[in-house]
């Protein structure tokens, strides 16, 4: 199915079924700020260390995003190495089976026709931006199976767009989901519905998809390879902000 046709079909059946993919907002629209939150812990960003069998392999084609004004070389390079660095890293989760094995579980959006898996024991463990420990993948049905297409990058619990680090600038757009409730099942999980972007979950399930988050697409993205979700997956951005679709990079990678 094609994707942007299959993240809008759960637009119609959100609500009956009380179930939807990530956040919602319309596509090209100033999305709203994250909700009042806790003081956010200190953010640092940090990797894990490679050994000498980790370390990523020289990539056959060239990620390029220059041409964006605005965007400094070290905002440029940052961008680059975090694709780079992702499309290596997440082969190690090609499969959902293999993402299960590693501790994460599935929210429930598959019906979007993108299904995040997330690790939640690295929701708060002091990596941030870390492409060996994502906080979730995201698989997509490529020719009759599911295959790892963007690893998304969330802050702690409590953060807001003010603690988000600059990564690439203009290039890089962080979002929240601050309408989508999950369930309170701390080992798995699962979208309980939608509420509005003020409004209370219901008992049993909580906002945590409140948080500043970066997908890092590793298959061509007609928006760039750093854009949210589309229809009502798309979430919202900071306020004064627009969804970026950035169609220059739609190749990348």
């Amino acid at each position: 199915m094609h994707r942007g046709t299959a993240r809008l079909i759960i637009g119609s059946l959100a609500g009956s079924l009380a179930l939807a993919a990530c956040g919602g907002s319309s596509t090209h629209t100033a999305g709203a700020g994250a909700s009042t939150a806790p003081t956010a812990p200190t953010v640092t960003t940090t990797t894990t260390t490679r050994t000498a069998a980790t370390k990523p392999s020289t990539l056959t084609s060239a990620i390029d995003l220059s041409g964006t004004p605005g965007v400094t070389p070290a905002e440029q390079q940052r961008a680059e190495n975090l694709i780079k660095t992702t499309i290596v890293d997440i082969k190690r989760f090609e499969t959902p089976a293999e993402a299960y094995a590693a501790g994460y579980r599935s929210i429930g959006d598959g019906i979007t026709g993108d299904e995040h898996y997330v690790n939640w024991s690295y929701s708060n463990d002091g990596h941030i931006l870390d492409p060996m420990r994502p906080e979730s993948v995201v698989y997509e049905n490529v020719n009759g199976a599911q295959r790892a297409v963007a690893a998304m990058y969330a802050l702690p619990f409590g953060s807001r767009f003010t603690d988000a680090p600059d990564v690439g600038g203009a290039l890089t757009q962080w979002h929240v989901h601050a309408n989508l409730c999950l369930s309170d099942n701390s080992q798995q999980r699962v979208v309980a519905g939608l509420t509005s972007i003020g409004g209370a979950c219901p008992p049993g399930s909580a906002k945590l998809g409140n948080t500043p988050m970066l997908h890092v697409w590793v298959v061509p993205n007609p928006c760039g390879p750093f854009a949210a979700l589309e229809g009502v997956g798309a979430g919202q951005v900071p306020a004064g902000q627009t969804r970026q679709c950035s169609t220059k990079y739609a190749s990348v990678p």
